[in-house]
């Protein structure tokens, strides 16, 4: 007696246990951007099937038994193809149908090869959204593995599986050099980074572009990413669990020490450094530059403008000593522009004066005074939009020179002076 009520209350335990899962059905991915074919989407789809009934926290139905259904509501509805339904108005009746509690639609929607994967369960009573998920992923149909990373991301996430909980077996939270792994383990780790990059490990390259999935061996492990427009990144890792590794790029570029100089050699000092209409900094100095924001232009008063292009292709510093010309004339722009502004004024007001002239005469009055003085102002504007062009084209010498301080003893004393230029 005592036997059979142990084993009933096994039996409702169990039963109990499988009641608590939620019955799902998952639903065929649409692919928004078409990129993929119907058998890829098919095979993704049960790939989503797997992964979740292998969380252990749903009942999926099966493959047959939802097609089988589809089929039936298809002749009774006599619609063309529930496959091409993409919409919960035709998803969730086929759930009622299937007697599920939710089903599971997943979505591809792609920016050129820059993909997302998006998958919401929505609750059939209800009709809302309970859980979802959203993974990046870059389509390469030579190379999967980043579409494979991101089903898995997302069937992680709407089994709110959190970082470091993947793996069945518990290790400490703390990662430090103390943690014991055994080095015949190999756990799941899903590599990512803040841009596209090749994945090395131990020198050897596992991913061609993330985010992608590789099982690695327990123990310490030399990470590096490779991306074409950042620094690469590099670390050790030791991995005891299962989990999402993500590399945060830096801009690839270098530390340039610019020391302007003279045809002399001798150094030039308060030069601004332009780039484009921002000024980024003052030489002698040292400036960041990346392969992307690499064009400068130096400008001093005294010199002409110099304008640099530092090849910058990876983190190594560099040393640069452009040679600055002097410029050994200006125009005298300030004059130039007066003439050009009042002469122009000056020509205006001649023209004005004309007509006003021409007007007089007409109406036989007395207009000898009115086009004398126009005539005159037309004369003195155009005298002075000649003078303008005769300034702007004479140049006159600019003087120039450096000052320079120079330790003359140990004890810090010190001795100033001009050099000519």
């Amino acid at each position: 007696m005592r036997k059979s009520v142990i084993f009933l209350f096994v039996i409702f335990l169990c039963s109990s246990a499988v009641a608590a899962k939620p019955k799902i059905a998952v639903m065929d991915i649409h692919d928004r951007s078409n990129k993929m074919s119907k058998e890829l989407l098919e095979n993704a789809t049960e790939m989503i099937r797997g992964k979740l009934s292998a969380t252990g926290q749903f009942m999926v139905i099966d493959r047959s038994s939802q097609q089988e259904k589809m089929k039936q509501m298809i002749g009774k509805e006599k619609k063309e193809s529930y496959n091409q339904n993409y919409d919960k108005e035709s998803q969730i009746p086929l759930g009622r149908a299937l007697a599920a509690d939710s089903i599971l639609r997943s979505t591809i929607s792609c920016l050129g090869n820059d993909c997302m994967l998006s998958a919401e369960i929505v609750d059939i009573a209800r009709e809302v959204s309970t859980k979802g998920g959203t993974s990046k992923f870059i389509f390469d149909k030579s190379d999967l593995s980043s579409l494979i990373a991101a089903i898995e991301d997302v069937v992680e996430q709407m089994a709110d599986m959190s970082k470091g909980e993947l793996s069945s077996k518990p290790f400490p939270q703390d990662p430090g050099n103390d943690v014991f792994v055994d080095p015949n383990a190999s756990f799941k780790i899903i590599f990512d980074a803040s841009d596209q990059a090749e994945v090395y490990v131990d020198g050897a390259r596992v991913c061609k572009s993330t985010p992608c999935q590789q099982y690695v061996g327990g123990g310490m492990h030399q990470v590096k990413m490779v991306s074409r427009k950042m620094a690469p990144q590099e670390e050790s890792i030791k991995f005891y669990r299962d989990e999402r590794i993500i590399f945060n790029f830096a801009p690839a570029g270098a530390g340039v020490t610019i020391t302007p100089v003279t045809v002399k050699g001798r150094t030039i000092t308060d030069v601004s450094v332009y780039n484009g209409r921002n000024v980024i900094g003052t030489l002698p100095g040292t400036l960041f530059l990346t392969p992307d924001n690499n064009k400068i232009v130096l400008k001093r008063a005294g010199f002409q403008d110099h304008k640099m292009k530092v090849n910058v292709t990876g983190n190594f510093d560099l040393n640069l000593s452009p040679i600055m010309e002097f410029e050994k004339y200006r125009p005298y722009k300030g004059g130039a522009i007066a003439g050009f502004v009042v002469g122009g004024i000056l020509f205006v007001a001649g023209g004005i004066g004309y007509l006003v002239a021409e007007t007089m005469d007409a109406l036989g009055e007395d207009a000898d005074t009115a086009f004398i003085a126009s005539y005159s102002l037309l004369g003195i504007g155009v005298g002075g939009i000649v003078l303008g062009a005769v300034l702007i084209s004479i140049k006159r010498p600019v003087p120039g020179a450096e000052g320079f301080t120079f330790d003359v003893s140990g004890n810090g004393a010190k001795v100033s002076y001009t050099y000519k230029f």
